[in-house]
């Protein structure tokens, strides 16, 4: 006995007729009549009594139809809840991002994503993109929002928005009109650690100006930053969006710095495919991209 004479059976008893069943089912009636003359061969019982205007069921037979109902519903409901369960995908995504863009790129794709996905649990870790970067590679981490300069071997990144870079002071200090090469290597800077891209861009810039740059202190800490700023230490060098948020809450103010911009990237491996999971919630964040006022998306 199978599911499929099963089906055949309870098709036949409800259209009490062999040739009808056979048209529902798209299978010829003599296939038919084989699979129920096997099933009651096999179950040692005679299902159905033929007339003139078609069959009925024996005692046995109603006995056997109100089991083969039974099972047929409970496979049906343990495919349709097998196939959900693959549709709707579970699991945990690791998501990496730099502190400064976390709330503002990640906020809504996070939301809606567990909306759409409630079965999926998120974890986002902050951080400096190159280390971001090799969270990715070494599986720490899913996908990332980071800063890269040139794109790993072993790594993709597709470029969702430019963000400028900017010098910030305290509100007392002389901040011209126009940053230039010149006054940059005049004043104190504050600068991030070398390796870090915001960095690596303004050591490029720098050297294409023909000027040195010695910052009076290399860091990553934004906090430090600001603390710094603040105290009118110096003039931090750092994306757009790590600072212009609190300009007024910590009385700071800003100015781009010409020609001075990071690429701001999803980023994830190279030598295996995206899971859905992480291929949804990268378009989320493209989306975000695309409608923000705030980013120049490509």
């Amino acid at each position: 006995m199978n599911l499929t004479q099963l089906r055949y059976f309870v098709a036949i008893a409800r259209n009490r007729s062999f040739s009808r069943a056979a048209v529902e089912l798209h299978v010829a009636q003599p296939a038919l009549t084989r699979h129920i003359r096997l099933l009651e061969d096999e179950l040692d019982g005679t299902l159905f009594v033929r007339h003139q205007k078609g069959v009925e069921l024996t005692d046995f037979g109603k006995l056997l139809l109100e089991r083969a109902e039974l099972q047929i519903r409970s496979f049906d409901q343990m495919q349709e809840d097998i196939v959900a369960r693959s549709l709707i995908p579970s699991g945990r995504l690791r998501i990496g991002c730099p502190p400064a863009l976390t709330g503002r790129l990640l906020s809504g794709p996070v939301r809606s994503f567990l909306k759409l996905y409630p079965r999926i649990s998120i974890e986002v870790r902050e951080g400096i993109s190159d280390q971001l970067a090799r969270d990715v590679f070494t599986d720490a981490l899913d996908i990332a929002i980071a800063s890269l300069i040139s794109a790993p071997a072993h790594l993709l990144a597709e470029r969702l928005f430019k963000e400028e870079i900017w010098i910030f002071t305290s509100k007392d200090s002389y901040l011209p009109s126009r940053i230039t090469p010149k006054f940059l290597s005049s004043v104190p800077l504050l600068a991030a650690r070398r390796s870090n891209a915001t960095r690596d861009l303004l050591d490029g810039y720098a050297s294409q100006a023909g000027i040195a740059l010695t910052p009076v202190v290399e860091t990553d800490s934004t906090q430090l930053n600001e603390d710094l700023i603040e105290a009118g230490i110096g003039y931090a060098i750092a994306p757009k969006f790590s600072l212009i948020g609190k300009t007024h809450r910590l009385q700071l103010k800003g100015r781009p710095i010409p020609g001075l911009f990071v690429n701001r990237c999803l980023v994830r491996r190279k030598d295996r495919p995206e899971s859905r999971a992480a291929r949804e919630f990268s378009s989320l964040v493209k989306t975000t991209v695309k409608e923000a006022p705030w980013t120049q998306a490509s």
